[in-house]
């Protein structure tokens, strides 16, 4: 009696049902069709749209060359003897000398290239991240599930047990521990539950959609970024140096700070305007050809060339230690994606994988008197112990494989040597 009401119990509980609740409103996207969202909306995106926008535009005005100026004149010109009256119209046109308007244009194109270069890392650390956000919201939605049924079991468990003691047939002991491992499930259950509405959350801002804009995962939890082949420091290093957008753009910042400290060194050659005026003076023609020349009296430009000189110095350090910044990145976070993948690897998967085939076996071990109640209670906790244990594994690599991805350089679709 008692083992076939502790088996009809157990029998009722659901296998592997997510609730219903979780995720109702929830708009499903597959992974590609969350990277295409992430790519046309996403707000970083747009910023930086936009900033390469307005550099582009500051190329153009860094092109343009001085304005020419329209003088007119008009008054008496009077002696003792005789009044006039004078007019005259004229333009001129300032030369700018020592390279100015070059060194002008390749300053401000090459902080077009670093807007380009960091809005090509943005796109890619957006993708990354989406990818991230969805592998840990897969996994999060497989953990409920097997919160879920091990909450249904449990229940059914502390059921039974409190039936066969009201029957005689139990012990005041079995229904305590069975009541303490159901309550350790709802706690489990409810803890699930509450991550994988966060992780919902967290793939709702990677892809870059308002709040109100509920999403949920739909499909498998995708491959490895990285495909899981063998990894080389000095090769991951030397590639990331050479992939790396944010490194490029830091470069071309570097090129900028030059040709503005030339520019500032150009500056201390004056500009001069020329021009040419005609008029009429009653009936005197007038023509005149004008030259006008700066005086570099009270400012010679010493304060600009001192901090051009200075922003390159600083900015040729900001660029070695971003090389240096990088390099020590991509070390720390190929250590960490090797630790967390020889601890998933750990994992015998195909047991793991097969919760609920482990624990029909569990219940017929039980069923055939092979082991007792006790035993199996610590069996089924100890084999959703491990369950749980895997997917924390499979989050942590997820999470190591998308900072090993990002410190790297790569693109989603790249490969690693």
């Amino acid at each position: 009696m008692s083992r076939r009401l502790i088996l009809a119990m157990v029998a009722l509980s659901p296998t592997l049902i997510l609730p219903d609740d979780l995720g109702a409103q929830a708009r499903r996207l597959t992974l590609e069709a969350a990277l295409r969202v992430a790519a046309s909306s996403h707000p970083d995106l747009r910023m930086a749209v936009a900033e390469v926008a307005a550099a582009s535009g500051a190329v153009r005005s860094a092109r343009a060359r001085p304005n020419p100026e329209a003088t007119a004149t008009l008054g008496p010109a009077t002696n003792a003897d005789a009044r006039l009256t004078s007019g005259q119209a004229g333009i001129g046109q300032t030369l700018e000398l020592g390279g100015k308007r070059r060194f002008r244009t390749e300053e401000a194109s090459m902080l077009e290239s670093a807007a380009e270069s960091r809005l090509q890392r943005t796109r890619d650390l957006i993708a990354l991240g989406v990818y991230r956000a969805f592998s840990l919201a897969v996994l999060a939605e497989e953990r409920v599930r097997t919160a879920t049924d091990a909450d249904s079991v449990g229940e059914a468990l502390r059921q039974a047990a409190a039936d066969r003691l009201r029957l005689g047939a139990g012990t005041l002991l079995e229904l305590n521990v069975a009541a303490a491992a159901a309550a350790r499930d709802r706690r489990n259950r409810l803890l699930a539950e509450q991550s994988l509405t966060a992780a919902r959350y967290t793939l709702q801002s990677a892809i870059g959609l308002p709040a109100s804009d509920e999403v949920q995962p739909e499909g498998p939890l995708p491959p490895s970024i990285g495909g899981g082949a063998a990894l080389d420091a000095v090769a991951l290093v030397q590639r990331a140096l050479s992939l790396r957008p944010d490194l490029r753009a830091r470069a071309h910042e570097l090129e900028a700070a030059s040709r503005r400290a030339r520019l500032a060194s150009a500056l201390r050659w004056p500009d001069p305007a020329i021009g040419i005026s005609a008029g009429r003076a009653e009936d005197f023609q007038v023509r005149l050809f004008t030259l006008s020349m700066p005086l570099p009296l009270w400012n010679r430009g010493v304060g600009d060339r001192a901090v051009a000189a200075a922003r390159l110095t600083q900015a040729g350090v900001e660029a070695a230690r971003a090389r240096q910044d990088v390099e020590r990145e991509v070390r720390v976070a190929l250590q960490a994606y090797q630790r967390a993948a020889e601890a998933t690897t750990a994992f015998e998967s195909q047991v793991v994988e097969r919760l609920r085939e482990n624990l029909d076996l569990a219940l017929e071990s039980f069923r055939s008197g092979k082991i007792s109640f006790f035993s199996y209670s610590t069996l089924r906790r100890d084999l959703v112990a491990a369950r749980f244990d895997y997917l924390d594994a499979l989050a942590d690599l997820a999470e190591r494989d998308y900072a090993l991805a990002a410190a790297v350089g790569e693109r989603l679709g790249g490969s690693r040597p």
